[in-house]
């Protein structure tokens, strides 16, 4: 179906300030806006094509029941969601993440959400992807419904066949089917907890991967009960899911001499970016780096190849740093079968006054915390 018939679709209540920002986004490219006074309302439409996009207040009452309304939906479950927030930082970032969403923008400019827009219509606009064929299934194994659905959109997203659990005895019943390579738990699954159905499963003789999500504090704990059950990993339950994915293929990595100059980790943090020479910062938010390079999870990515100035915070430092590099690749929106989210890949080649160096300085501090060793 032609494009414009696909709105543009707010949800909850907005200030005046961030509705604006939404119409005129919305109208500057044509796009047809729907505004909705709950998700209820957008989940209940008649059957239709799904919006191009949709959009939530993140400072209004009940934004992440809204979130979890719409991803609960089949049809809905691929639709692009934006926060509007007036101030963008690293826990906004995480908060809408955690829901289920996809990119935040603020409420001071149309630009950023134009952009978004525009580059979502001219991917939906292109000639078709070739269906992503999934060849290895995960399970996700958890009591609450929306954590799954969220936790499964991820895996989704990266190529998997995904299946669901809601305790130990429908994981034990899922995870020795043919072409199960990962599955993520939740360390307190039902009865006995997360660790306890990994060692019952390793005794059953399962050899898939096996990620347990749990709260920060109970990380090194539950660490230290399942490493001797490996391959494992934990994560912390706060993160954004989309770390399952990063996780997932570290663990199925064939195992050999690593070429990499530097290991990729996992580090999230808010960053500002812009083509060098232009005016104005775009907002997103790292997920992965390296000593020499950085992931930037983002809607508005900038082509291959183009030279980016970025400023953020490195891990372990209390400055800011302001970078240049080259943008070495850009990964879309939508079910693609990478295992990182929509955004784009710098290679890092300088930095103002000293700061590169700081950026590496921070990251073998980091990786040295994480790893034991000095990877750069």
């Amino acid at each position: 179906m032609p494009l414009p018939d696909r709105p543009f679709v707010a949800v909850g209540g907005f200030r005046e300030d961030a509705l604006r920002c939404i119409r005129e986004a919305a109208a500057g490219l044509g796009v047809p806006l729907d505004v909705a006074p709950r998700a209820e309302d957008v989940a209940a439409a008649p059957a239709s094509p799904p919006p191009l996009a949709v959009v939530l207040a993140m400072d209004g009452a009940g934004a992440a029941q809204a979130c979890a309304t719409l991803r609960s939906q089949a049809r809905l479950a691929q639709v692009p969601i934006f926060g509007v927030a007036p101030e963008l930082n690293d826990l906004a970032y995480g908060e809408l993440f955690a829901w289920g969403g996809d990119d935040l923008v603020a409420t001071a400019s149309s630009q950023p959400m134009t952009r978004r827009l525009r580059a979502l219509r001219a991917q939906a606009s292109a000639a078709p992807a070739e269906p992503v064929v999934a060849k290895d299934q995960a399970i996700v194994a958890g009591a609450q419904a929306t954590w799954r659905t969220v936790m499964g959109r991820a895996l989704y997203n990266g190529g998997f066949a995904v299946r669901f659990a809601a305790n130990a005895e429908g994981l034990a019943q899922e995870c020795l089917a043919d072409g199960v390579r990962v599955v993520v738990v939740a360390e307190d699954l039902a009865p006995e907890g997360g660790v306890a159905a990994l060692a019952t499963a390793r005794a059953r003789g399962s050899k898939a991967a096996w990620i347990l999500v749990t709260a920060p504090k109970r990380m090194a704990a539950a660490h230290a009960a399942a490493a001797p059950l490996g391959p494992v990993s934990v994560v912390d339950g706060f993160a954004p899911p989309e770390n399952v994915l990063f996780l997932t293929n570290e663990l199925l990595a064939p195992r050999g001499v690593d070429k990499r100059a530097s290991p990729r980790l996992l580090y999230g943090t808010t960053v500002a970016f812009r083509p060098a020479g232009r005016e104005e910062d775009e907002l997103g938010f790292s997920y992965n780096v390296s000593a020499g390079g950085v992931f930037v999870r983002t809607l508005a990515a900038p082509d291959p190849k183009q030279e980016v100035w970025l400023e953020l915070w490195p891990p372990r430092s209390e400055r800011r740093v302001r970078l240049a590099g080259m943008v070495a690749w850009r990964r879309a929106y939508g079910r693609v079968g990478a295992t990182v989210p929509a955004g784009f890949g710098v290679q890092l080649t300088d930095g103002l006054a000293g700061d590169l160096d700081r950026w590496r300085a921070g990251y073998d501090a980091f990786a040295q915390s994480l790893l034991g060793a000095t990877a750069s």
